[in-house]
């Protein structure tokens, strides 16, 4: 994941800043726990929002504690308790981390060759998956596959790249759950993975043109994007926002006020303050 998925931390009550900084740490000490100490390298904030959706669809409520870690030994910090919900996050987070380090080690050249293997090497002290999620795995790398052989054609379609990658993080979203809870998780998550990639190829703009690496984007719109191009992304931008918001809406939130609050945030504020930021557009 790519770690652009964060809220507005002054738009949020206390008690909410206060459960998403507990969730933060929560995942990391799940991650040391179930994927082992180095996949918590590979921490970010995306997943602290997928974290927080399925405690709800799970139904789970969670439990802070005070707790020390090796960051901060000396000061006990609120952590979320590890559940079902945040083992399945660490380690479908570890399964996204694996395959793009594959496919990263394939598609580079040179240094960023060299940085990816020896990225990779590092991944061999992941725990293997659980082969309740290998269906998962399998599902992850078909979808990576994908994208790789779209690259290789060198395709000039963002929508058409960014619905693998909005396929695969439905998938990750959902998976296990069943029902209503499945359908809304695989709309919350497809809107979401197509946000994340159209906006992450807008952000390595400047540093695929330099190595010569794929971009969607440049192919579309060439090396340097005009105030039109960069309103034409931001309305397809919005566009995945506005569909996601309207599934976060349908969730029921009756029992989780303070997740709402996160998730909204995020949703309404911080992620379309990313975008512009991203974006750098003059106005909108």
């Amino acid at each position: 994941m790519f770690g652009y998925v964060k809220p507005q931390i002054p738009e949020l009550k206390v008690r909410e800043n206060e459960l998403y900084r507990a969730t933060y740490c929560g995942l990391c000490r799940a991650m040391g726990k179930c994927t082992g100490k180095m996949s918590k390298l590979t921490l970010n904030y995306d997943f602290v929002f997928l974290v927080l959706l399925r405690k709800v669809l799970e139904k789970r409520s969670g439990e802070i504690k005070m707790r020390r870690c090796a960051v901060h030994p000396f000061k006990k910090r609120p952590m979320l308790e590890i559940d079902g919900a945040m083992e399945y996050c660490a380690k479908s987070s570890v399964i996204l981390t694996r395959m793009k380090l594959k496919d990263n080690i394939n598609d580079s050249h040179g240094f960023a060759r060299l940085k990816a293997k020896i990225a990779g090497a590092v991944s061999i002290f992941f725990k293997k998956t659980d082969k309740e999620l290998e269906p998962l795995e399998k599902y992850v790398g078909d979808c990576i596959a994908s994208l790789t052989a779209l690259e290789k054609k060198n395709c000039d379609s963002v929508d058409q790249v960014a619905d693998v990658f909005g396929k695969l993080l439905a998938e990750v979203a959902s998976f296990g759950l069943e029902s209503v809870d499945k359908r809304l998780a695989e709309q919350v998550g497809y809107h979401l993975g197509k946000w994340i990639y159209v906006i992450d190829a807008i952000d390595d703009m400047e540093s695929d043109i330099k190595t010569g690496s794929y971009n969607p984007i440049v192919n579309s719109f060439g090396m340097e994007l005009s105030e039109n191009d960069k309103r034409l992304l931001h309305s397809a931008a919005m566009l995945e926002l506005n569909a996601l918001s309207k599934s976060v809406e349908l969730i029921d939130f009756s029992s989780h006020r303070d997740v709402e609050g996160i998730l909204k945030n995020t949703v309404y504020i911080g992620m379309i303050a990313q975008t512009e930021k991203i974006l750098k557009l003059t106005s909108c």
